[in-house]
């Protein structure tokens, strides 16, 4: 019996991950197809953009082969079963070379995957190939471009991931955020970033850089497929979650730093949002809130300093210009203030805690501004890194583009292990915007 036509998906990328899923499952793509289609789509459009260290073409066909057979033979995994993905050069990938963006590990392939790895390829998600990083994810660029506009920056260090996801060469990918590595490239490349609680994605197997601040992350190019993956991952469903639709408006951590663009931007969403039906409540903060992007920088500095010592000292600035000056920077930080700077996070911890119970939902910039242009700097990572420390669930969504054409990404954060709420909020300011 031939197959039925599907309208459930394009024939070309992007591809919605939904919708191939769905696709997938009832047999009317083929992973074989799909694979074969994004590895053309990669080989025509990579040499430009350059969002992948390596693609791993006979290993996804032959994952894609293994998958088709499975899912006709009734034996699917999960949802994931056949849908290529793809992985920041900084997870471990086993037989797989991961280079951590850097030539002095160009040749280091591990045994075993990262865990999160691990956990997608047990429910058939198909490794399409690694997506570049910044050197070490710190702020030495990766040659990746930004998918709008090859001139600009796609933002740091989760380069390539966000690029690649942007560009339609992949339905979702992996990343990491110690500032804002997840949540800044997403802004800058459209898309959107998923920076959930500290350690609800499992980070073993990821290059670390600060343990105390280091998150695993996700991209997809729409916040009905974050949901969606997030259910698929985790097992809850944020689809199903009531959204809240009390918006609280702090200024910090950037007030008076906004680019034109996404202040003017960011106040017109706001008003959208407001005749949709949010209320959106402009928020004081704790004094322990204006200390705490100095305490995250120290505690950045240190822990960074301490993961690379050894590797500076066997190879100095060949380690990346920007990271050797990081650890050189952060060795000079005594115990004694590295353990003040904890102590200030713990503290602003407890007050956004307090918070939080009151305003469930808090909404600001994803950036300072459009993507900067050049690519020797990734960009400013201050409107993220707050909520890094803090541990706490944050997304960004898009909300619209500057004058320039270049994408503007709104972040919401929400209460420690809220994941669900986050996305049903998210998913009703896509909606409304």
């Amino acid at each position: 019996m031939p197959r039925p036509s599907a309208p459930a998906i394009d024939v070309k990328p992007p591809f919605s991950i939904v919708r191939l899923s769905h696709a997938i499952a009832e047999q009317m793509r083929s992973p074989i197809e799909i694979v074969h289609t994004l590895l053309a789509r990669i080989e025509e459009r990579d040499g430009r953009l350059q969002a992948w260290a390596r693609v791993e073409r006979e290993q996804a066909e032959q994952a894609a082969v293994a998958a088709e057979g499975e899912i006709a033979a009734g034996r699917r995994r999960s949802p994931l079963h056949g849908v290529p993905f793809g992985i920041k050069d900084i997870f471990d990938t086993a037989g797989i070379t991961t280079s951590w963006g850097s030539p002095l590990y160009a040749g280091r392939v591990p045994d075993a995957d990262a865990a999160l790895v691990a956990r997608l390829k047990e429910a058939g998600a198909i490794v399409l190939g690694k997506t570049h990083t910044t050197g070490f994810a710190y702020f030495d660029p990766a040659p990746t471009r930004n998918p709008h506009h090859l001139e600009h920056t796609p933002g740091g260090s989760s380069s390539g991931s966000a690029a690649a996801v942007a560009d339609g060469m992949v339905p979702f990918a992996l990343g990491s955020q110690t500032l804002g590595s997840v949540l800044r490239p997403a802004s800058f490349c459209g898309v959107v970033g998923l920076k959930p609680t500290f350690g609800a994605l499992p980070a073993d197997g990821m290059l670390p850089f600060a343990p105390t601040l280091d998150h695993a992350g996700l991209f997809t190019r729409t916040v009905e497929e974050m949901a969606w993956l997030w259910a698929v991952i985790t097992g809850s469903d944020p689809i199903k979650a009531a959204a809240n639709r009390r918006l609280a408006r702090p200024r910090w951590p950037i007030e008076g730093e906004l680019e034109p663009e996404m202040a003017a931007g960011l106040d017109l969403a706001l008003a959208r949002l407001a005749q949709a039906g949010f209320e959106i409540d402009e928020l004081s903060l704790p004094e322990s809130f204006q200390r705490l992007p100095g305490a995250t920088l120290i505690v950045f500095r240190y822990e960074g300093a301490q993961t690379h010592k050894d590797r500076f000292e066997r190879h100095g600035s060949k380690i990346g210009e920007k990271l050797a000056v990081l650890v050189e920077s952060g060795l000079r930080i005594d115990r004694r203030r590295y353990e003040e700077a904890l102590a200030l996070l713990a503290q602003a911890r407890r007050d956004y805690a307090e918070l939080i119970q009151e305003h469930p939902l808090w909404i600001t910039p994803s950036a300072l501004g459009p993507a900067p242009k050049g690519l020797a700097s990734t960009g400013d990572p201050r409107a993220n890194a707050p909520f890094t420390a803090l541990g706490v669930p944050a997304i960004s969504l898009p909300f619209g583009r500057a004058p320039s054409g270049l994408p503007l990404g709104m972040q919401l954060a929400a209460a420690h292990g809220r994941e669900c709420a986050l996305l049903a909020a998210a998913l009703v300011c896509e909606k409304s915007l």
